[in-house]
Parts: structure tokens; sequence; C-alpha cells
């Protein structure tokens, strides 16, 4: 038998419906012991000459068993699902949380297709264990002691060879546990790297039909295919070895008991009719394991599953949440947002993004963050919004340190606008309210408006209530990130960073965008990451990163009259425009 300890543990909370599954599964093998003993019966009274109306009663008491066991099998097949059903909720909850908790910091070191691979197939896969075979499980033990301890009362020996195939039916597999493991988790590393692939090159598939790429990347699939083809089968060989045994444990137990009793019978030792029940009962007395062994193989594809849905939830955060409790601190407190001495790297064997970098932004100042790509700008607002944290110093708000702020504090009391704007399938309003739920009709199309995007979503047929598609697909990426910009408008929160929140806009928009920013920001810390640097000109600070390191920091006049790194950042795009 395969006992998976943590995926019996995932049965928490379903134990009585578990419980329930598994005394149906009793009556059901009681019903199949009541007739194979009524058979026996029947038989025995056939040899004897009797007449029908003798053996009448037993074959009705036969077919009631019949329906009755009909019945208990609809009735357990529900109980399974239910069962499955309840685990399969509770632990995409726990999958779920365990993905928010560990944050976009994990997601940028794992594929997506991975990922959805343990959450939706892997998930499933349990079905048929936690359904099926835990609940046949209990059965398959409880049935064969029972019948072979009344074998034993017939005959002493008989019992015995019953009872020594009995055992060597779930101790055979053990002898192939450790190299089906093996070629389980290699079949299921194959499966998830083809999801991982596909569901890759789904998400890519403009840039590969652009890229006249989709024929090589059809071959890729096609190789990844033929990985898990031949690590099915190499698992399905071992398996089938394994079947082999035990099928001849099986059959091989009711013919012995029936060729012992048969001479027994011969020699006068024993009845015809305790013979007729041995052999019926010994049939029995295998039928739950065969039933087992079926259910086996759809469980297994579990077990192997298994594996990256605990890698998955074993697997630590980089950032820990922050107990109020513990801290005492509910919110941010307001104030200064400071980097001290702040060293952080996406891996041990690369260049640190940032390297000891000490930052002061006062309380409604707007700093930006300039410099060539890989300078550390973007950096900078995933420490802040703490999708990571640093290796080597810390941050500080007002006077707490990051770390003393519970994560849905900090993160409500931050409006952020990325490069990559990202929308979710839903109306457009939906997708305005994600920040702020409980605002007003009022309050969003305020927001849009100073976003210069209301008057485009009202001439929408469906205006705020128009469908986007899936990564806001439907919208070009000037109306796309306008919706971002009102997204964070709407939330309203103290601090704001926008990462290159203009990249996508014509002129005329940036001019729109940079007026409704000019006076949102007021009394506001902000935090302008660009690359276009006609959008820092009237920032009151600005910050050059170049290799990790601030380089320097002033007013745009004072920096381009140094001839520093601005400097020659302004000449470039000045020469890049002409």
């Amino acid at each position: 038998m395969m006992i998976h300890r943590r995926i019996v543990g995932l049965t928490v909370g379903v134990r009585r419906l578990l419980a329930l599954s598994i005394a149906l599964g009793l009556a059901i093998s009681a019903t199949w012991v009541a007739q194979g003993v009524l058979v026996a019966l029947i038989v025995r009274r056939i040899f004897d000459g009797a007449d029908w109306t003798a053996i009448a009663g037993f074959v009705a008491a036969v077919a009631g068993l019949t329906l009755l066991r009909a019945a208990l099998i609809f009735v357990r097949e529900v109980m399974a699902k239910r069962v499955a059903a309840a685990v399969k909720t509770r632990l995409r909850s726990r999958l779920f949380a365990q993905l928010l908790l560990l944050g976009p910091g994990y997601l940028e070191h794992t594929e997506t297709g991975r990922v959805q691979s343990a959450l939706v197939d892997g998930v499933e896969a349990l079905e048929a264990y936690v359904g099926y075979y835990l609940p046949h499980a209990v059965v398959s033990v409880v049935v064969p002691i029972c019948i072979v301890g009344f074998i034993v009362l017939l005959d002493p020996l008989i019992g015995a060879v019953v009872l020594a195939f009995a055992l060597a039916v779930p101790l055979i597999p053990r002898l192939w546990d450790r190299v089906l493991g093996e070629y389980g988790q290699r079949h299921w590393a194959a499966y998830s790297s083809l999801d991982a692939r596909f569901v890759d090159s789904m998400q890519g598939m403009v840039t590969l039909k652009a890229l006249n790429a989709s024929e090589r990347r059809g071959d890729e699939l096609r190789g990844a295919s033929q990985a898990l083809y031949r690590a099915t089968m190499s698992q399905l060989s071992i398996s089938m070895i394994r079947n082999g045994l035990v099928g001849f444990a099986m059959s091989g137990g009711v013919a012995l008991a029936v060729a012992i009793g048969s001479f027994q019978v011969a020699a006068g030792e024993l009845g015809i009719a305790a013979l007729l029940i041995i052999l019926f009962l010994s049939a029995e007395c295998f039928r739950p394991l065969v039933e087992l062994d079926v259910y086996w193989h759809a469980g297994y594809m579990g077990i192997s599953a298994s594996t990256g849905i605990f890698e998955l939830l074993d697997t630590e955060p980089g950032v820990r949440d922050a107990a109020t409790r513990r801290t005492g601190v509910a919110a941010p407190p307001g104030g200064a947002i400071a980097l001290h001495n702040v060293t952080f790297g996406y891996s041990s064997d690369a260049r640190p993004a940032l390297a000891d970098v000490s930052l002061d932004i006062r309380e409604g100042e707007i700093v930006a963050l300039v410099g060539r790509s890989g300078a550390g700008k973007t950096t900078v607002a995933s420490l802040l919004l703490r999708f990571f944290d640093p290796q080597e110093g810390r941050l500080t708000f007002g006077e707490t340190d990051f770390r003393d702020i519970p994560l849905d504090g900090l993160r409500q009391h931050i409006g952020y606008v990325s490069q990559d704007t990202y929308l979710f399938y839903g109306t457009i309003e939906d997708n305005l309210r994600i920040g702020r739920p409980e605002a007003t009709a009022e309050a969003i199309r305020d927001a849009a408006r100073k976003a210069n995007i209301h008057a485009f979503i009202e001439s929408l047929p469906d205006g705020y209530e128009t469908i986007v598609g899936e990564r806001g697909a439907t919208l070009s990426g000037g109306e796309r990130q306008r919706i971002a910009i009102a997204r964070a408008l709407l939330k309203d929160a103290p601090v704001l960073i926008l990462d290159e929140a203009t990249s996508n806009l014509d002129g005329a928009n940036e001019a729109a965008i940079r007026e409704a920013l000019s006076v949102l920001t007021r009394g506001r810390t902000t935090i302008v990451i660009a690359h276009r640097l006609s959008s820092v000109v009237h920032a009151d600070r600005v910050v050059v990163l170049d290799n990790g390191r601030v380089v320097e920091s002033g007013q745009h006049g004072d920096l381009v009259s140094r001839g520093g790194h601005y400097a020659q950042l302004v000449r470039a795009q000045q020469e890049g425009a002409a």
C-alpha cells in the first residue's frame, strides 16, 4: 500500500466524510461476502438435488443484495467526490494563500506553467487518491482479516495459505516503491515541463508569429512531448512488472486454497459445503485487493504530483509579514522614506542590483530615479513594496523599519503604476476598483478624468462596463497605462510610485497626465522612475543610479550644468531624438 502521510494530512477537516466513505466500502464488501455465502449454499443444495422452491429464498436474497450493493456504490461514489472536492478546495486555498505570501519574488524565478501544473493538474490528480484509494485501503485491510479469520475456523491450513497470499499482495509492491517513485518523479517533471512550455507559448503567440518562430517553437514542444511519452512508458514498464506479480499472488492464493480444499474433501477431511464456502470466500478475500490495485493506478499520479504541491507549500517566503500584535504597528506612521546602506541582489552569483545605497525621501517630496537600463531603479520600487527584503541594510517609513509594518498596512499606503501594466479580465470599472473596492461611481469617473481616459471610456459602447480582454488585450498600451494611472489616482495613497508610468503615452497625453500628477502629488511622497527624462524636469530632486549605486543627486538644472552622468543621459536622449 502507498500511504503518503502528508497527503493523508490534507484530509483534516473532512475526516467524518472520509470515515463515512470507509463505512460504505465495508458495507459493499459485506454484501459481496454475504452473496458468496448464499451462492455457496445454493450450489450445495443443487448438488443435493433440492428443487427450486428450496433455493428460491436464497436467490431472492442474492437479488436483494445486488440491488442494495448498487445503491451503496452510488452513495459511495457521491461521497468519494465530496471528500475529494473538499480536500481540493482546501488545498487550493492553501496554495493560493502561499503564493500570496511568497509574492512576486517567487514568481520571478519560477515558470508560470509549473505553478499552474501544481495548482490545477496536481491538485486534480489527488482526487483519485483521497477519494478512492485511501478509503479502500482501509477496506482492503479490514475485509481480508475478517474473511481469513472465518476461513481459519473452517480449516486452519487453508486459512494460513490465504493469509500468506493476502499479505504478499501489499508487500510485493514495496520491492518496487523506490524505483517506481523515481520514475514517477521523472514522469511528473516531464509533464510539468511540457505544461510550462505550452503555457509560455500560448502567452507569447503574437511574438512567435511576428518573429516567424512558431515552427521552431512547435519543434521544441514536440521534443518535450516525446520526453513525456518516454517517461510515461518507462513508468508503465516498471508498473506492469509489479501488476503481474500482484495479479499472480491474487489468483494463486484462490487457486491454491481450492486445490488444498479439494484434496481434503477427497480425503474426507472437509465437507463439500465447507469447500464451497472456502471457494467463494477466498475470492471475496482478494476482491478488495483487486479493486485497490485498480485505484492504485489512478492514485499514483496524485503521489507523483504531490511533490510539486508540497515543494510550493514548503517554500519559505523571502519576505515575512510582521504581526501587528507583535510589533504594535498597524500601518505606516507617515513621514519620510529612507534606504540605509541597502545592498540587494536577485541571486548570489550575480552583481548586486543595488550596492550600499542610501537615500532619504522627505515627506511630500517628488524624487525621480533615473539611470541606464539595469541601474537598479525598478529594484528600488520592488524593495519599497516589499516584494523583496535587502540582504544588507534596511528601509524605514518615518522612524519605523519596513519589516515591522504589516504588509497589508504598508501596501495600502502606497500607490503603484508599473511599466508593464496588468489589467484583469473583466470590466474597466472592475479594474479601477481593485485598489479601492468601496469607491463611488463619481470617484471612479473623477480619477479617470484626471488620467485623461474618461472621454475614451465613455466613447465605448458599454462605457465603464466594457469588458477588457485578458491582460487588457483589447486596449492599446497607452490606454492600459492611463487606466492604471487612474487606478492609482483612485486609491489616493499617501505614497506614489510611478515606474515608467508615462512610457506608453504620446506627447499630448503625457502633458495632460503630468498636469494631473502635479495636482495629485501635492502633499504626497512620490517616487518617479523614468527613462524619458523630460518627465522628471520638474521633480524636487533627481537621483541618478549607475550599476546599483547613487552617483548623483540634485535638481534637473544643477545636474545638467555639472556635466556628469545625468548630463550625459540628457545629451544622449537629445541626440537620439534628433
